[in-house]
């Protein structure tokens, strides 16, 4: 399953990981030496820019974790990195990857000198698993011609694995399936291509992701967290209350390991509202109900093993149904983050798409101190601080007709 052992003693041969490198197969952050790093200077003017030294390595493998490695960099120091020495520029969507990587850190770094939410500081340890084209379980290469990146490139599949419950980097997308194409030139490969669940909306649309300066990030971020009136709940309706903390509980259990009770979508279409239909029903569901007697569902809103309603599974469909009087279900949406409970439902969209106020992704607060937030597609969590380029709507289910 995973890269054959000869890659790694190729990596011996050219220098690319020291001679200390584990016999595994795989490529874990902790078995490679730290890049060099400048000796500090008395009276050194602030850092503006992430250093990370790019050995040009003739192994694939070794340009997809210098990569990994120094946009986490960058993420921990809040600082941007230029990555041109391990990716190809002449690909549009690398520039679009540079691009919104410089976006992310501007945004964290703003978000921690005004104190408007947590910002992860700390760095956890990760693996990268290689995998078979023929393990794949979606259709993404049907839409990538290898031939467009020239002789000699090649093409990696892959998982990031880290430790259970920390949230990593978002463009690591752990526990879901990468796929990357690389070029090769003057013996050495550069990063085209980039394809994870969720990496559409981040940088791989047509559109272009752009830069701004940090005074107008600065006004987008004191209008994003703007604190609005207090949020006063609508008097119960129906008779089954919404629990917040279980559904944040259950996010928590099943975020990164499917709950084979229930049909999985499938990361290739988004298995996100799936998931968040799965965190919602688990506030309400009293203690004998299951998936499979359909308990704590409606006629309308409903999965089990076999499958589900689009209502249950689709983010629009669920908003839309929501804001039917008949719906059976109880909620109250806003739009003020500082206001946000643990098993409230957020749904995101990006500007970096077409459509306006298209909301395609959708998320469980697990953590509202720290705005901690658990997703699926890909199976794993994320910071609300790290939403870059995403404009953001919040829902709380009240009660529930049973």
């Amino acid at each position: 399953m995973k890269i054959a052992a000869v890659f790694l003693a190729l990596m011996l041969l050219f220098g690319c990981v020291p001679a200390n490198q584990s016999s595994g197969n795989d490529i874990s952050e902790s078995e490679i030496e730290e890049p060099s790093v400048p000796e500090q200077v008395p009276n050194e003017t602030e850092k503006t820019e992430t250093e990370y030294d790019f050995p040009k390595c003739t192994i694939p493998q070794m340009a997809v974790f210098n990569y990994f490695s120094a946009l986490y960099d960058s993420y921990i120091e809040m600082l941007p990195v230029d990555i041109s020495e391990v990716i190809d520029a002449d690909h549009e969507m690398m520039v679009n990857v540079q691009n919104w990587s410089t976006l992310l850190s501007m945004r964290r770094n703003i978000i921690e000198e005004n104190d408007y939410c947590y910002v992860e500081t700390e760095r956890f340890p990760f693996v990268i698993e290689y995998i078979k084209e023929k393990e794949l379980d979606d259709q993404r290469m049907d839409y990538v011609d290898i031939s467009d990146f020239g002789e000699g490139a090649k093409v990696l599949h892959f998982v990031i694995n880290g430790e259970a419950g920390k949230a990593y980097p978002p463009i690591f997308a752990a526990n879901s399936q990468h796929s990357m194409v690389l070029t090769f030139e003057e013996g050495v490969y550069k990063i085209a291509y980039h394809y994870f669940p969720g990496s559409e909306g981040k940088f791989q649309n047509d559109l272009p992701v752009t830069l701004m300066e940090k005074e107008e990030m600065e006004k987008l971020l004191a209008e994003e967290f703007k604190r609005g009136g207090d949020i006063v709940l609508p008097e119960q309706k129906f008779g089954r209350t919404y629990n917040g903390e279980k559904a944040a509980e259950y996010a928590l259990e099943y975020c990164e390991e499917q709950n084979p009770a229930f049909h999985f979508v499938g990361d290739w279409y988004g298995n996100c509202m799936n998931f968040a239909s799965q965190c919602i029903w688990s506030g309400f569901k009293a203690e004998k109900d299951t998936a499979r007697n359909y308990g704590s569902m409606t006629k309308n809103w409903y999965c089990g093993k076999p499958g589900g309603t689009l209502i249950w599974a689709s983010v629009s469909r669920f908003w839309e149904w929501t804001e039917r009087e008949s719906c059976g279900m109880q909620t109250l949406a806003f739009y003020d983050v500082n206001k946000v409970e643990n098993g409230d439902l957020v749904h995101i969209g990006s500007y970096v798409c077409e459509e306006e106020n298209k909301y395609s992704h959708a998320l469980i607060v697990t953590d509202s101190e720290k705005l901690l937030l658990a997703q699926n597609s890909p199976a794993c969590f994320v910071y609300y601080s790290d939403l870059v380029n995403n404009y953001a709507r919040f829902l709380r289910p009240v009660s529930l007709k049973v």
